[in-house]
């Protein structure tokens, strides 16, 4: 019988890699962090994890969010974005301090843990402590310097400058961290810093987030500036390709939505924040349709509220039947493949993590289905998608490292991590 150092043994294995294949029951096989089997073989290991009765999945990608902003959960609700954003977060943010950051993001990166999230794709302020927060709590991030310009020169390059000291110093550290350059908005953006941004991208080798074509009236007003959409404008200073990721992507014609599929680029679609905030709802089914990578975001704790990708899946599924008035629209599996692999391959990090297959790291999720809702779980994919939320995750492996186990964080200690989020929330919030 074939030995490793970590051994999952007995679960239904729902590998998400090219063939889809599902092994009931199978069994998965990890040295170095690195997994060496999968299939229907029993393995033993040095350290085992039982999931009879129990889903495996890759690890989580939560494609888009601000996972500092656990700091304004429940806060400000039932406001529309830029009322949102202008009133209440914004001043708020202008008194945010370094450890203010690092407590919030260490009490997001906690909670997405515990619901089986092992990567995601961040952008914030004092984005150090964000990496830091993260490799703590033991979970990868995509990071990058939230840059809000404000058509301000001055403000736009002392942005740029922390954007790319970030980008150089922390892409590729721990093995855990990768950056990109983070703009906020093309509302929040001018054309001219974008290009900058875009040229500072290609001399460091890194990708770019931006919000884009979030609300309708932003982008009405763009239109009325420049006479053509945020797409079309961007593609035309060649802003676009295959390593931007576009975080909504709501307000868009046939046209954006080509555009935006011949130069390869990337959406996280955010279906319960876009709901909360009215914003309207991603063509996802056709996005899909034309070969656009597109992955789930959970977006902010202070527009969500919570961090948990597995509730947004079933949601995200669902918003997308309803909006074309179709059942099939979104599937259970193609939820739950953009919900992994989907997400790997938006943020080009799919030759190491989103799928359950050897040589890839162990990234890998078990989800608890004895519970009387799962039950019969008849189709895993179907159980997953429209049954869960992370509440069921009990056993969470990133790197091949058991960060969670028995629905326990093995890292950091919980109460700590509470007792330090409500002070800085005390603090930042004192009138």
């Amino acid at each position: 019988m074939k030995r490793f150092e970590l051994a999952i043994r007995n679960g239904i294995i729902l590998t998400m890699d090219d063939e889809m294949r599902v092994f009931r029951p199978g069994s998965i096989g990890v040295d170095d962090g690195v997994i060496k089997y999968v299939g229907s073989e029993d393995v033993r290991g040095e350290v085992e994890i039982d999931a009879s009765r129990c889903v495996v999945i890759p690890g989580l990608v939560n494609c888009h969010t601000h996972a500092a902003m656990t700091l304004f959960r429940n806060a400000v609700e039932d406001q529309p974005l830029e009322k949102w954003l202008k009133e209440y977060v914004w001043p708020v943010e202008e008194r945010l301090k370094p450890e203010h950051v690092r407590i919030g993001t260490r009490a997001a990166c906690a909670e997405m843990a515990l619901a089986g999230i092992t990567c995601f794709n961040d952008q914030y302020f004092y984005m150090d402590q964000v990496a830091e927060a993260a490799v703590e709590v033991g979970i990868r991030g995509v990071l990058c310097e939230g840059m809000i310009e404000g058509f301000d020169e001055e403000k736009g390059r002392k942005a740029l400058e922390r954007g790319v000291s970030f980008a150089e110093k922390y892409n590729g550290w721990k093995g855990m961290i990768w950056t990109r350059l983070g703009p906020h908005a093309e509302y929040s953006c001018s054309l001219e810093f974008l290009r900058r941004v875009r040229e500072e991208a290609d001399r460091l080798g890194v990708g770019i987030h931006i919000h884009l074509a979030e609300a309708k009236a932003p982008v009405d007003e763009f239109i009325e500036k420049h006479g053509k959409s945020p797409v079309k404008v961007l593609d035309e200073m060649g802003f676009f390709k295959d390593d931007v990721i576009i975080a909504h992507a709501i307000h868009l014609d046939d046209e954006d939505l080509k555009i935006l599929s011949e130069r390869n680029v990337a959406v996280a679609y955010n279906p319960v924040s876009n709901m909360k905030l009215a914003s309207g709802v991603a063509r996802v089914a056709e996005m899909l349709k034309l070969g656009i990578r597109v992955g789930i975001g959970t977006d902010g704790p202070g527009s969500n509220n919570s961090l948990d990708l597995l509730q947004d899946i079933k949601i995200g599924t669902l918003l997308q039947k309803t909006r074309y008035m179709d059942p099939t629209a979104l599937p259970a599996k193609q939820a739950l493949w953009m919900a992994t692999r989907g997400g790997a391959e938006a943020l080009n990090l799919s030759d190491l993590i989103g799928s359950i297959e050897v040589g890839k790291r162990a990234d890998i999720v078990v989800i608890d289905t004895r519970r009387i809702r799962y039950i019969p779980v008849r189709d895993p994919y179907t159980a997953i998608t429209y049954c869960s939320s992370g509440s069921d995750v009990r056993d969470v492996i990133v790197d091949g490292k058991i960060i969670v186990r028995d629905g326990r964080l093995q890292t950091m200690d919980p109460q700590r991590i509470v007792e330090d989020l409500e002070g800085a929330v005390q603090e930042l919030f004192a009138e």
